[in-house]
């Protein structure tokens, strides 16, 4: 989409889309979940979807069974997105959701870089998740967004890795502190619980009952090593703001061990990864 309106999809483009909203709602129906999966709807953002689909995806999203799922959007990531949005539906990105009926507390915009303060209480205000994935936006130069502002506004925040450019959600919930130090020359604007709850909000994701350690919920659980390099003789509550990735120990997925004394059961993953990506460079 451009201040003029929005461009049919490129040939490169055309195996990526379904034609209508129709038919792509046909094709998330006729999806059936697991014990292991959830179904959701994405809005990639308001440059790729049209106003007049926006209410039928989020409906869409409502209407899967048992219950309803999670529905995510890209939102505000850069500027140009929002003068595009501003210059072609005389709204902000936000605002045009808003006016849609998409927002609320299934829905997650993702980013949420550069949003008025309208934005940020209409957000709050429907109990909209925010989800940031601050390696992936420093690594695009997308600049910081109001975690803080929205986190008051009302708002839940959640973490998340995009792009994938470096995947370790230790850093992801460490970076969310650090931006925001870096934007408002401030230390301790996040405890850190509130980090912890924004690593471990599975709501996002569609699992309500994931993310914490009570009877009755998932038995999603990660175990951080307290004594590497990194973490020896840190305060437990502490490990978000000192632990990465490389300190993972174990990591049970519905009380299955996934990952055990820091080795994955498919093996090494180095070198799996390796097996499957180097030919592609060779291709290329």
């Amino acid at each position: 989409m451009t201040a003029d309106g929005h461009l049919p999809l490129g040939a490169e483009q055309l195996r990526f889309g379904d034609g209508t909203v129709e038919r792509w709602a046909a094709r998330l129906s006729a999806l059936r979940p697991s014990d292991g999966m959830r179904r959701g709807a994405a809005i990639h953002s308001v440059r790729a979807v049209p106003r007049e689909a926006l209410a039928p995806v989020a409906e869409a999203a409502r209407g899967l069974a048992p219950a309803a799922g999670p529905l995510h959007v890209h939102l505000s990531e850069q500027p140009v997105e929002n003068e595009a949005c501003q210059g072609f539906y005389g709204l902000t990105p936000t605002a045009l959701l808003d006016a849609e009926d998409v927002l609320g507390p299934r829905t997650t915009a993702v980013h949420a870089t550069h949003l008025t303060t309208g934005d940020i209480a209409a957000l709050g205000r429907t109990r909209t998740t925010a989800c940031f994935c601050p390696t992936t936006e420093r690594d695009l130069a997308d600049g910081i967004g109001p975690a803080r502002a929205l986190r008051d506004a009302g708002a839940p925040l959640s973490l998340g890795s995009d792009q994938h450019a470096l995947i370790d959600l230790l850093e992801e919930a460490r970076a969310l502190e650090m931006h925001e130090r870096l934007d408002s020359l401030q230390r301790g604007r996040f405890r850190p619980a509130e980090l912890l709850a924004a690593a471990t909000a599975h709501g996002s994701l569609g699992w309500e009952d994931a993310g914490r350690l009570e009877a009755g919920a998932r038995a999603d659980l990660v175990a951080v090593r307290l004594d590497s390099p990194r973490t020896a003789g840190i305060a437990p509550a502490q490990v978000l703001l000192a632990a990465t990735a490389a300190d993972v120990d174990t990591v049970l997925v519905d009380g299955r061990v996934v990952v055990e004394s820091g080795l994955h059961r498919l093996g090494d993953v180095g070198a799996l990864l390796r097996k499957a990506i180097e030919p592609l460079w060779e291709d290329m």
